[in-house]
């Protein structure tokens, strides 16, 4: 998934399989470039769903889980994620925990870039 693609799910609200909403996706975390997980937030703090299996609805993105299971998530501080947290997520939702972290995807900040070579001057005339 290409980068702006990344950025325009920040547009879209999470529902659930059954098309309750959830909250709209306040963060992303990415395994590989692709995006795993969306944070949204709530009245109990921050939790992570799951986006594995999920679809984009006109302006929703509906996950593969049940409200129920969102709400009673572990909650995450918005920080880098701990090995226990992660397994705890993984763990909550039934998932296989994969062998690669996570990563926060921040909107907006670009990824670093390799320094360009300089151009070379073209020949007098």
């Amino acid at each position: 998934m290409d980068r702006s693609a990344v950025e325009r799910l920040y547009d879209f609200d999470v529902l659930d399989r059954n098309g309750c909403p959830i909250g709209p996706v306040a963060e992303l975390w990415l395994a590989d470039g692709r995006p795993q997980w969306a944070a949204v937030r709530g009245a109990g703090g921050t939790t992570l769903v799951p986006l594995r299996g999920g679809q984009v609805r006109d302006r929703g993105l509906v996950v593969p889980v049940e409200r129920y299971e969102v709400d009673d998530a572990p909650r995450v501080d918005g920080s880098d994620l701990s090995d226990t947290e992660q397994a705890d997520l993984y763990e909550h939702y039934g998932l296989k925990l994969p062998e690669q972290r996570l990563e926060r995807h921040r909107r907006g900040v670009s990824a670093p870039t390799s320094p360009r070579a300089p151009r070379a001057t073209p020949p007098a005339r």
